[in-house]
């Protein structure tokens, strides 16, 4: 049996509990294709999952956010698709109930993310089902690519498919240093929004500036809806795209317009938050969930980094044995971007 180097964990923990260590390389199924890992980009989903807040068990490969190389196909897959460059579709799924066969992918019901159950990213190779490999346009960057899925996926599901943000809205984005919130920024601007970007980092403010945002409010305490108030000219927000939630859900209602959509994205502390009826009646505001992309808004995403109208925003990258530096780096906050692991 062929090995590989590989990150895993045995227990949940702190971000030292990630070790580097040698497993059995997988060998594809009939259906399955072998990616050679280039790139994997670390999402803060990691960072929940080895921390054991979110439902799963130790002892396996993270990472969703993967590109690289077909190496070898299953029998049932075509030879011609050895040696190509792909960007692997973060969700395991179906494909024969109700929201697969309507192109909704990220709704079914039987699917499972990548890192959490298969095919995880932290490690030279992956195996997947030959349908969730997309391939990566000849003129874009492989490792650009890893972050076309989550966290660009993500933003395009989140802002266009969801929130189906047009020209001359005004999009409000809470954490916008980080890997969705610069992102979504220049999704927002790829259809001609006025975008309002929230940080708590002043370090960050110059970054978020550059992706595009027209305004930047920073808030050390998460109090920004009377500027965002101030500067809507008392008209609010048409769109918000809450990434923290925690500690910032009731600002993010507050600084909405009649008739808004807040897109719920993340939830930072893992934990319930409070919410205004009142303030959601009277404004008619619209509460909606994002998560996943589809293979449509990764389509979309291939396309905005083919073209440069969105630049995709790596803050450091760290070869695959120091996932546990990466991991440390968003706990506290202390990159702007997505860290990304490449290299052994």
């Amino acid at each position: 049996m062929a090995r590989m180097r590989a990150v895993t964990f045995d227990a949940f923990g702190a971000p030292d509990v990630l070790r580097a260590t040698e497993l059995d390389r997988p060998e594809p199924g009939p259906d399955d294709v072998l990616v050679r890992i280039h790139a994997a980009g670390i999402c803060h989903h990691d960072v929940l999952s080895r921390a054991g807040k979110i439902p799963g068990r130790a002892r396996r490969i993270l990472g969703h956010e993967i590109a690289g190389e077909i190496v070898a196909v299953g029998a049932n897959v075509s030879a011609t698709r050895n040696g190509e460059r792909v960007v692997l579709y973060q969700r395991l799924f179906c494909g024969v109930c109700r929201n697969c066969l309507r192109g909704r992918h990220d709704l079914c019901r039987r699917s499972r993310v990548l890192g959490e159950e298969g095919g995880g990213g932290y490690a030279q190779f992956a195996c997947v089902p030959a349908r969730n490999a997309v391939r990566i346009p000849d003129a874009l960057d492989i490792t650009a690519a890893a972050l076309a899925v989550c966290p660009i996926g993500t933003s395009v599901r989140a802002a266009l498919g969801v929130a189906g943000t047009g020209p001359g809205q005004t999009v409000l984005v809470t954490g916008a240093g980080g890997g969705l919130g610069l992102h979504q920024i220049q999704v927002a601007k790829s259809v001609q929004a006025r975008v309002l970007a929230v940080t708590s980092s002043k370090q960050k403010a110059e970054a978020v500036r550059a992706a595009g945002a027209d305004e930047v409010i920073v808030s050390g305490d998460l109090k920004f809806s009377a500027e965002a108030w101030r500067l809507t000219q008392k008209q609010g927000a048409d769109v918000v795209l809450d990434n923290v939630v925690t500690g910032t859900l009731r600002e993010s209602l507050r600084a909405c317009a009649q008739n808004a959509t807040v897109v719920v994205l993340g939830n930072i502390a893992a934990q319930p938050v409070e919410l205004d009826p009142g303030l959601v009646i009277m404004r008619r505001i619209r509460i909606a969930g994002s998560g996943n992309a589809t293979f449509a808004d990764v389509d979309t995403a291939l396309h905005l980094l083919a073209t440069g109208k969105v630049k995709p925003c790596i803050g450091c990258v760290l070869p695959f044995p120091k996932a546990a530096e990466g991991h440390a780096m968003l706990e506290q906050r202390a990159v702007t971007g997505r860290v990304v692991l490449q290299g052994w």
